[in-house]
Parts: C-alpha cells; structure tokens; sequence
C-alpha cells in the first residue's frame, strides 16, 4: 500500500515539475527568486531531450509501482499520460517544442520585467516616449 502512495506521489511530483518546467519563467516575473529553481528544471530537461535518456523520476515512479505489485507503463511518463491525453497521438516532439518555445518567451519577459524594475528602482523612464 505504501510503495503505490509513492508511486502515486512521485507522478504528482513528476507533473507538477512538467508544468513548472513550462509556467516557470513567468511565475518568476512576479517572484524572481524562482527563476533559478526554474533553471536548474530547464537545464534538467534540456540534457534529457538532447541526450535521450530516461528520466530518473519516471524510473523512480516505475520502482515504487513494481514494489507495490503494480505493473508498469511502457516508455516515459510524458508518452504515458499526456501524450494522447493533452495532445494527439505521436505530437509529443511538437508539444516539447512548444514547451521550450513557451520558456524563452518567459525568459525574455523576466528579463524585461527584471529590467524595468531596475530602472524604476534608479528613478529612470523605461516605458515609450510620448
């Protein structure tokens, strides 16, 4: 019973850093603090996808289900439950596309946002001239 709450407990964890991983960049325009959080998430996924190998978390999940006597998904997390979930069948290379599209936007805004707020703090204009 405890090895399947585990289980269950990484694959809520597993989510909730899948879309950190997407939200991320534009949470940290209200709280900068999380922009490095949000990198290490970024960098994590980045060598994951251009490597190709498996994720330890979805390893992990897939451990504590094999002890609980569940049997477990075939490929990734990602291919388990999202793929064909949130999107079609076989768009997951556009959905990661997508997702990394979605964190360089929220990088640039954090670094307009970042520099805005510095230059209010210096007392200088930073919006357009009227």
């Amino acid at each position: 019973m405890i090895w399947r709450a585990l289980a269950d407990v990484v694959m809520v964890v597993h989510g909730a850093l899948l879309l950190f991983f997407v939200v991320g960049a534009f949470l940290a325009w209200r709280w900068p603090k999380l922009i490095w959080f949000h990198l290490a998430i970024v960098v994590w996924n980045v060598v994951i996808v251009v490597v190709d190998f498996g994720c330890p978390v979805t390893a992990t999940e897939k451990f504590f289900r094999r002890q609980g006597g569940e049997s477990v998904y075939a490929g990734g997390y990602i291919h388990h439950y999202l793929e064909g979930h949130l999107w079609p069948e076989g768009a997951t290379p556009w959905a990661e596309r997508i997702g990394f599209a979605l964190v360089l936007i929220g990088y640039a805004g954090f670094f307009v946002v970042q520099h805005r707020r510095k230059a209010k703090v210096r007392g200088e204009s930073v919006g357009p001239r009227t």
